[in-house]
C-alpha cells in the first residue's frame, strides 16, 4: 500500500494493556497506508515531538492518578516551565485514556496530559476518549468509536484515506518455525523474560515457594491461600504497601486445549517447534526475549493469555483469515457495531475465551497460522498484589508472604471460570521457584508513628495493613490507640484470615480490632456498619489527624466506607449530608483517606 504521511502513536502503559490497544491502533494506521512508530512514550525522542504533525496518544492511570513508569521521563519533560508556549504548534493528536470508573481518579492521566498538550500550542481533532473498563463493552465501548472518529478527522488532511480496512491482514512480526527437534522446556526454573532488557520495568529476582497455606475452611466456598516466598539469589527489600509483581503461566490443560485444536484442524504447529520472530515493519522492532528462539510451548505457557475472553478485535481477526461463508458472516456480525448485544451475550458476559471461540468456530480455526495465533491472543500480563508481611528482621523468618483468593465463579457456561494468576499461585508447592519484582504500592503510610491509622480491609484486602503491623509491632510503635483495623468476612469460623496473629496483637495492646462477620447472622454485618457502630471513637482519630486506608474489592465496598465516613462526620458535627461527603472528599484531596482496589 502506498505510504500517505506519518502518524505517530506513543503509549504509556503499567499492564501492557495500552500498549496492546496501541499497538491495534497501529496496525490500522499500516492498513491505512501511514508511516511512522508504535512506542512506549519514555523510549520515544521526545526533542522529536516539535516536528511531528500527527500523533495518538494511549495512556493508563495508574495509583491514585499517577502515569505509568514507561510514561514519567516523557511527562516530566512535558512538564517543564521553560517550554513555550508554542512548542508543538504543529500536531494535531488525539489522547485516548484506559481507565476504571471504580477508581476515583478516572482516567486522570488521559485528562492531564490533553490538557498540557493544548498549553503547548497542539491541536486537538478530536477530544479526549475516557474508556472505562467497567462498560459492558470494556474498553472497546470507547476505543472502536473514537479511533473511528479520529480517522475521520484525518480525512480532512489525507482525503485519500479510505477508512474500510478490514480486508487485509497486517501481522506485527514475520514469525516463522523452525520445525527440529527441541526439548519441551516448561515448569517453574525457566522463565523467557529473565534477563533481557526491558522486559520489566524492573529487575525481576528468583523466589522459592516456602509454603502455602490455605487460610479458610475446606468447607468454606472460596479457597485463600497464604503463601511465604523465600529469596534464592537477593535480599528483599520492602516498605509495607509495597506490592509484588509476578508474570503467571498457563495451565497444561489450557496449552494442551490449543495445541489439541490445532492438530484436530490437521494444522501444523507442534509444542516443540522453536519460533524465528524477526522484524516486518521498521517501526514495530520485536521484544528482546522473543528474538531468541523458544518452542511454541513456552510462548503457549508465559506470553499468550489463553483465559482471555474473545474481544470483538479477535472476532475481526478471525473475519479476516476464515474461508467458510456461515462462519465468516458471523464473526463479521460479532465484531460489529450492530453485533455487539450479540457479543456481549456470547463472550463478554459468560467470560468465553479465545480458545472456546476456536473450539466453537472449528472451520475458521482450520486457517489459523502462527501469525494470527500472535493477533488472537493478548499477552500474559503481570499481576500485582500487596505484600502481607513485614521485611527483614521485623518478618521474624516469615519471608515475603501473599494473601491471595483463588477467583473461581461460574457462567452460563459448563466449564468454571478461574482466574489466571490467583489459580496459578494456589497451585505452587513448596520448592517450585518462580520470578517476581517489587513495586511502590498505592499506600503512603505517616513516617509520625504518633498518627492514628483506620485501616479498613475485608478479606484479602487485609494483606497491606498486616505488614504495616508486623512491622510496627516489630519496632515497637503499635498500640491499640494508633492501630485500628476493620476486618470483614463471611463467617468466624470458615474465612477469618490470620485470627490467631491479629487477635495476638490485641492481647498484647497492640491493635484496636472490630470484626463483621456477615453471615453469621439473619441481618448481614459488614465493615461500613462496623465503622459506623463506632462512629465516637472514629470522630475523635479523625480530629486527631487520623489517615483512613481502604483496601479490599472495588465492587461497591469502598464507596459503602466512604458514605459511612460521611455519616460518622454528619451525626458526630451535626452538619449536612452535602457538607459531611464534602468533608470525606477533602480527605481524599489532603491523602488522609486513601484507596487500593482490585
Amino acid at each position: 500500500m502506498c505510504q500517505i504521511g506519518r502518524l505517530t502513536v506513543l503509549y504509556g502503559s503499567q499492564t501492557f494493556t495500552a500498549q496492546e490497544i496501541a499497538e491495534r491502533i497501529w496496525r490500522t494506521t499500516k492498513a491505512l497506508g501511514f508511516r511512522g512508530p508504535v512506542q512506549a512514550m519514555n523510549e520515544y525522542p521526545i526533542s522529536m515531538l516539535i516536528h511531528e504533525e500527527f500523533a495518538i496518544f494511549v495512556c493508563a492511570t495508574t495509583g491514585q492518578g499517577d502515569e505509568p513508569d514507561n510514561m514519567k521521563k516523557f511527562w516530566k519533560f512535558l512538564l517543564r516551565k521553560n517550554l513555550p508556549a508554542n512548542s508543538l504548534i504543529k500536531l494535531k493528536f488525539g489522547v485516548l485514556g484506559l481507565g476504571d470508573s471504580s477508581y476515583s481518579e478516572f482516567n486522570f492521566v488521559a485528562k492531564k496530559l490533553h490538557k498540557r498538550l493544548i498549553q503547548l500550542g497542539a491541536r486537538p481533532l478530536i477530544d479526549v476518549g475516557l474508556c472505562d473498563y467497567q462498560h459492558d463493552l470494556g474498553h472497546d465501548g470507547v476505543v472502536s468509536p473514537w479511533i473511528k472518529e479520529y480517522f475521520v478527522r484525518l480525512k480532512e488532511y489525507f482525503p485519500s484515506i479510505q477508512t474500510d480496512v478490514k480486508s487485509e491482514f497486517i501481522p506485527r512480526w514475520k514469525v516463522s518455525m523452525l520445525k527440529d527437534k527441541a526439548d519441551v522446556k516448561s515448569g517453574f526454573c525457566e522463565d523467557i523474560y529473565f534477563g533481557h532488557e526491558n522486559s520489566n520495568n524492573q529487575e525481576a529476582f528468583l523466589l522459592e515457594v516456602d509454603s502455602n497455606v490455605r487460610t479458610t475452611d475446606e468447607s468454606h466456598f472460596q479457597d485463600v491461600r497464604l503463601i511465604s516466598f523465600k529469596s534464592v539469589a537477593k535480599s528483599l527489600t520492602y516498605k509495607p504497601g509495597d506490592v509484588f509483581n509476578i508474570r503467571p503461566r498457563n495451565s497444561k490443560e489450557d496449552i494442551d486445549d490449543l495445541f489439541n485444536i490445532l492438530e484436530s484442524n490437521n494444522i501444523d504447529i507442534k509444542p516443540h517447534y522453536r519460533l524465528l520472530v524477526e522484524e516486518y515493519h521498521d517501526d514495530m522492532p520485536v521484544p528482546e526475549f522473543l528474538r531468541h528462539p523458544l518452542t511454541l510451548y513456552e510462548v503457549a505457557e508465559q506470553y499468550w493469555d489463553l483465559r482471555c475472553y474473545a474481544t470483538q478485535y479477535v472476532f475481526s481477526i478471525l473475519a479476516l483469515v476464515s474461508q467458510d461463508k456461515l462462519e465468516r458472516d458471523k464473526c463479521i456480525e460479532l465484531s460489529s457495531p450492530e453485533g455487539q448485544e450479540d457479543w456481549l451475550n456470547y463472550c463478554r458476559r459468560t467470560k468465553r475465551t479465545v480458545i472456546e471461540v476456536l473450539q466453537d468456530f472449528h472451520r475458521s480455526a482450520a486457517r489459523l497460522t502462527i501469525q494470527t495465533l500472535f493477533e488472537l491472543f493478548s499477552i500474559i500480563k503481570p499481576r500485582s498484589f500487596s505484600i502481607a508481611s513485614a521485611c527483614g528482621d521485623a518478618a521474624a523468618g516469615r519471608g515475603l508472604q501473599l494473601l491471595v483468593a483463588a477467583v473461581r465463579y461460574r457462567t452460563a457456561l459448563r466449564r468454571p471460570r478461574l482466574g489466571l494468576a490467583s489459580n496459578w499461585l494456589a497451585a505452587l508447592l513448596p520448592g517450585h521457584k518462580v520470578y517476581g519484582w517489587i513495586k511502590k504500592g498505592t499506600f503512603v503510610f505517616p513516617d509520625d508513628a504518633s498518627v492514628p491509622h483506620i485501616m479498613v480491609g475485608p478479606g484479602t484486602g487485609l494483606a497491606p495493613f498486616r505488614s504495616l503491623l508486623q512491622e510496627r509491632v516489630h519496632y515497637g510503635t503499635a498500640s491499640k490507640d494508633i492501630m485500628h483495623l476493620f476486618f470483614g468476612c463471611r463467617y468466624k469460623e470458615k474465612d477469618y484470615h490470620c485470627r490467631e496473629e491479629l487477635e495476638g496483637m490485641v492481647g498484647d495492646g497492640n491493635l484496636s480490632l472490630y470484626c463483621a462477620f456477615s453471615r453469621d447472622q439473619e441481618d448481614k454485618i459488614y465493615v461500613q456498619h462496623k465503622i459506623f457502630e463506632n462512629r465516637e471513637t472514629i470522630w475523635r482519630l479523625l480530629n486527631n489527624n487520623a489517615h483512613v486506608f481502604i483496601s479490599g474489592n472495588a465492587k461497591s465496598m469502598p464507596d459503602d466506607v466512604r458514605e459511612a465516613l460521611a455519616d460518622v462526620i454528619r451525626v458526630c458535627s451535626g452538619t449536612s449530608a452535602a457538607a459531611s461527603s464534602d468533608a470525606v472528599r477533602s480527605l481524599q484531596e489532603q491523602g488522609r483517606l486513601q484507596v487500593e482496589t482490585w
